[in-house]
């Protein structure tokens, strides 16, 4: 039933993107998704409309955190499971950046500067999302530099989200609700 709920969800409130079912029963965003939605990001960016854009770029890198803890954060997602059978919220900003930890720990890079840009990246985008959407604390020009880094974590792993969503989940395009 969760899984129903959070796919539904996801569409009402994003739109009709192609959402990925993965094993755990979760739905996340797919990478395909994920691509639409960071040239919304673009889009609003452009038209100076910063406040949406720190949302938008926010949300992208939740579901890149949110997708990769779903192999390489076995351990929050044992608590994510145990919060969503009490009936609270499944994810936490703590729970997320225990996720961040998790991840670098288990997910092998190539380059160690990679973890870098991926913490980078999750910083930059909950400082988005705190300062330059909730508080409006940020000027343009902070927003463009925090919006670099998480560019460059959304460029680090998107070949990782395509061979995931390619060996392990389902996909479903505007579920009929």
């Amino acid at each position: 039933m969760y899984a129903y709920y959070n796919l539904k969800a996801l569409i009402d409130r994003y739109g009709s993107h192609t959402a990925v079912i993965y094993p755990s029963g979760y739905s996340r965003l797919s990478s395909e998704s994920l691509a639409e939605m960071e040239k919304e990001a673009e889009e609003m960016l452009e038209k100076q409309n910063y406040i949406q854009a720190c949302e938008k770029y926010y949300k992208i890198s939740e579901e890149i955190v949110k997708a990769l803890s779903e192999h390489y954060a076995p351990r929050v997602m044992t608590e994510v499971f145990r919060r969503t059978k009490e009936g609270k919220t499944p994810w936490t900003i703590l729970l997320l950046n225990k996720a961040v930890d998790e991840i670098m720990e288990n997910i092998k890079w190539k380059d160690t500067a990679f973890e870098s840009i991926f913490r980078d990246g999750w910083i930059a985008a909950v400082a988005l999302h705190r300062w330059g959407f909730h508080d409006f604390e940020l000027t343009p020009s902070s927003i463009m530099h925090e919006v670099k880094k998480v560019r460059g974590m959304i460029k680090l792993v998107e070949g990782i989200l395509r061979g995931l969503e390619g060996c392990s989940g389902t996909t479903v395009s505007q579920a009929p609700f």
